[in-house]
């Protein structure tokens, strides 16, 4: 496994300065360009070199997927089959739910009429869906704001002692994940919801 913590001279944290990041990134990205190296030799490896930095900055911007790298180099890499909604999600859970059947059904009943009429009889139902998904959508970014905070919390015990911190930071990798999955989830209801 590719450390992309040191391939982008990162520290091996939770939490990053994503300016830091972006910044190593670049430079580091226009000294491995497969455009700047055609004529040198060994440009087949720097073009490895340069997917490898892509894929590392990709995965070290997302909160999610920094995680899990991080908690897979510690090898404690979270499981799908350990996957339990998180204490703080439970309550949204059913919410997003019912809310994902409510807009399928209106979806249906959409795509089921037949003249400009019907659809407009059916506008209420659909703003009245795209506000709920609207006010859900804000919890989850509120959630996800406070895990973030929390992540940052984390970053400064796990500097100290990183083995105490594995549990709390695995439980906040599936939260992170939970969250980003519903807000893509509900981002996609509200767009399609909005093309009627």
């Amino acid at each position: 496994m590719i450390d992309y913590f040191a391939l982008l001279d990162q520290p091996h944290a939770p939490w990053l300065d994503l300016a830091r990041l972006k910044d190593t990134y670049y430079q580091k990205t226009l000294q491995a360009h497969p455009d700047a190296q055609t004529s040198r030799p060994g440009a087949d490896t720097t073009c490895a070199t340069f997917a490898s930095l892509n894929e590392a900055y990709q995965v070290l911007q997302d909160p999610k997927r920094r995680l899990h790298h991080l908690l897979s180099l510690e090898g404690a890499a979270p499981s799908s089959t350990d996957q339990a909604v998180p204490k703080q999600l439970h309550d949204l859970f059913p919410k997003i739910g019912a809310l994902t059947q409510q807009a399928n059904l209106l979806l249906e009943k959409i795509r089921a009429t037949s003249n400009a009429l019907s659809r407009s009889l059916l506008r209420p139902q659909i703003l009245e869906v795209q506000n709920e998904v609207k006010e859900v959508r804000e919890k989850i970014q509120k959630l996800f704001d406070a895990s973030l905070a929390e992540l940052r919390l984390i970053n400064t015990a796990w500097t100290k002692n990183p083995t105490e911190q594995i549990e709390g930071l695995s439980n906040l990798y599936f939260a992170v994940a939970y969250l980003t999955r519903w807000s893509t989830q509900l981002d996609e209801m509200s767009f399609q919801l909005s093309l009627h």
